[in-house]
């Protein structure tokens, strides 16, 4: 976590959630969760398996999710797989939709089935 008050120039890179509320430029990449709070300001790139964006964040992101709440302004190129804007949230830029992966199909007793089909669901739907 950086604090509110604390400005951070650099590149990171972590296997952990990381969580901004301070000002940060140069590059994130994590392989958790990446969280900009209302007072956090990011300038750069970020690679993350999911993105949320209270505060501002100026650049590039890479990710499977990008949520921009109420608060949050994200400006500059996404490529995302999932995309979620709240009623007040901004986005002004360029994105890009990731291809989800297409279900594999299996032989199960005499006839083709997808995974999805055969296992159980590990993660709710998300609404």
């Amino acid at each position: 976590m950086v604090a509110a008050g604390t400005e951070l120039v650099g590149d990171i890179k972590l296997k952990d959630n990381f969580h901004l509320d301070g000002k940060m430029d140069g590059s994130l990449v994590s392989q958790g969760d990446v969280a900009i709070g209302r007072s956090g300001r990011f300038k750069g790139d970020v690679q993350a398996k999911r993105v949320l964006v209270s505060g501002v964040l100026d650049g590039k992101v890479d990710a499977d999710r990008l949520e921009i709440v109420a608060s949050g302004q994200v400006s500059g190129e996404i490529k995302v797989r999932e995309l979620v804007i709240e009623s007040g949230g901004q986005f002004v830029g360029a994105s890009q939709v990731k291809k989800h992966d297409a279900p594999q199909l299996k032989q199960v007793g005499g006839k083709a089935e997808t995974e999805a089909e055969t296992e159980p669901a590990s993660n709710p739907a998300t609404v």
